[in-house]
């Protein structure tokens, strides 16, 4: 064992025996500030095998040594100018994510205390002071570490579940920094704050892995908080996204790496927070050619299991699968089968009104994305599929089914038969028809509202973003002439 080494190890267990037993104010505070030295404190001089020694081997064991001898007798013997560098210190200056499982498994394991109270308040300043992010970035970055591999499910269990241990542990004593929606933001800006990290070492060249930030997010958006996160996060990667396309590669790379099982939370929080088509574009990248689930979940679900969306994420979802010529066909086969139980003589019967509502606006949206060739090309499939449709619609004992029915088939024929022989009915104008009319024109990308143009503290990545919108001229990248294959490599799995 080299000198330097056991030199650690040893002052570190008489450190330990002096803090559990000294009551004396000059020898403890000698001894921790001797002790910080070794996280870059009180002068940083030790050299980095003894700081790497100690952080590694031994910085765990020794917080859960501070917490155990926190009482308020203890924490007096310390002067009340240097508690904060040579107490909370040692709990925001190290390893963000072994300090964050002490702190936590003390105020969950401890009766309502003087050293629960204590443990509180600086996990409240661990969160404002953005030692969250650095966790993050910690199990982001030694992605390929064993030490980590072991605590990657239990740190993702208790980052996302921390709203839900305080609760339960604190019920009215709760405090506001652990709600639900000052956390899961807070959380979704961290989020944000590794992706960024990661893209400037991609430009420097450097590969990274945003596969712990994809699991944060499954998970987040499993447990039901995808809208109060998506909120914080869509907006800032709609404007990062809009020219630079290395962080277009860490969005697309940051939903293929959300586990299978949560992957349809993710997807749809997505396409119910993206404002318009070429946004989920930017965002979802060809997901939906590449996932199984999310090709399920983006052309079955949201739209024939699902009928509670907006219009508007009808126009954004279809206008996606119609974006690009790989991702047309699928909107061909998209329409076929919305069509297929539109006409459904059973479906008719015994579907909700507002289901069939849905879904023929599915048909009407997706009509307006398709070429005329491309509908040509399929018209012999598509013109029985109207008949029948028309014909289940207008056997309806509903007035509202039949007139569903005659709009529909109206704007088929239209596209199906452009010339003298198209189909038109006569039937009451009202507020569904004329909406579902209005859709048979595609929605411009200018009416869609446009993501507030800041981000953090105003980032350069959001400046320079923001300065190609206002100009015209796409932002300066690094290495954004280098094929998707090379940030592929550098985005690591």
């Amino acid at each position: 064992m080299e000198p330097a080494i056991l030199e650690v190890r040893c002052f570190v267990r008489q450190a330990v025996v002096t803090l559990s037993s000294s009551r004396d104010s000059a020898e403890v505070t000698r001894t921790l500030r001797s002790v910080k030295q070794y996280l870059g404190g009180a002068g940083g001089a030790e050299p980095g095998g003894q700081r790497e020694e100690f952080v590694n081997a031994h910085y765990a064991r020794f917080l859960q040594v501070l917490t155990s001898n926190l009482t308020a007798d203890w924490l007096q013997l310390l002067p009340i100018d240097q508690e904060d560098e040579l107490f909370d210190g040692f709990f925001l200056d190290g390893l963000a994510h072994q300090s964050y499982l002490i702190l936590l498994d003390t105020i969950t394991m401890a009766s309502p205390s003087f050293r629960q109270e204590r443990c509180l308040e600086i996990l409240e300043r661990f969160l404002r002071e953005g030692r969250m992010g650095q966790l993050i970035w910690e199990v982001s970055q030694d992605h390929d570490s064993v030490q980590l591999a072991s605590l990657r499910d239990t740190l993702l269990n208790k980052i996302v579940s921390l709203p839900d241990h305080m609760a339960n542990k604190l019920e009215r004593s709760n405090r506001a920094t652990f709600y639900p929606q000052s956390y899961y933001p807070l959380l979704g800006r961290e989020m944000l704050s590794v992706l960024e990290r990661i893209c400037e070492r991609l430009k420097g060249g450097t590969d990274c892995s945003v596969s712990f930030v994809s699991q944060l997010l499954g998970k987040i958006c499993i447990q039901g908080h995808s809208d109060v996160v998506l909120q914080v996060m869509v907006p800032q990667l709609t404007v990062l996204t809009q020219s630079d396309c290395i962080w277009q590669r860490i969005s697309w790379r940051l939903v293929e790496n959300v586990p299978e099982r949560w992957m349809e939370s993710v997807v749809s929080g997505l396409v119910r927070s993206a404002a318009g088509p070429e946004v989920l574009s930017r965002l979802l990248g060809s997901i939906v050619l590449k996932n199984k689930k999310a090709e399920f979940v983006l052309t079955h679900k949201l739209l024939l299991l699902q009928y509670h969306h907006k219009t508007s994420v009808l126009q954004s979802l279809l206008g996606y699968l119609a974006g690009e010529k790989s991702r047309g066909d699928l909107l061909m086969q998209v329409l076929k089968k919305l069509l297929e139980t539109w006409g459904n003589s059973s479906a008719v019967r015994h579907t909700p009104v507002e289901q069939q509502l849905y879904i023929s606006k599915a048909i009407v949206i997706s009509l307006a994305q398709l070429t005329d060739s491309h509908i040509q090309q399929h018209k012999a499939e598509l013109l029985p599929l109207m008949m029948t449709g028309m014909e289940s619609h207008l056997d309806s004992n509903l007035p509202r089914v039949r007139q569903l029915g005659m709009v529909i088939a109206e704007s088929l024929s239209a596209r199906v038969n452009p010339g003298e022989h198209r189909l038109t009915f006569q039937y009451v104008e009202d507020d569904e028809t004329t909406e579902l009319r209005s859709l048979s024109s595609p929605r411009p990308l200018s009416s869609w509202a446009s993501p507030p143009q800041q981000h953090r503290d105003g980032g350069s990545q959001t400046d320079a973003s923001q300065k190609s919108a206002e100009t015209g001229h796409p932002a300066q990248t690094t290495r954004d002439t280098e094929s998707e294959s090379e940030l592929d490599r550098c985005l690591t799995p």
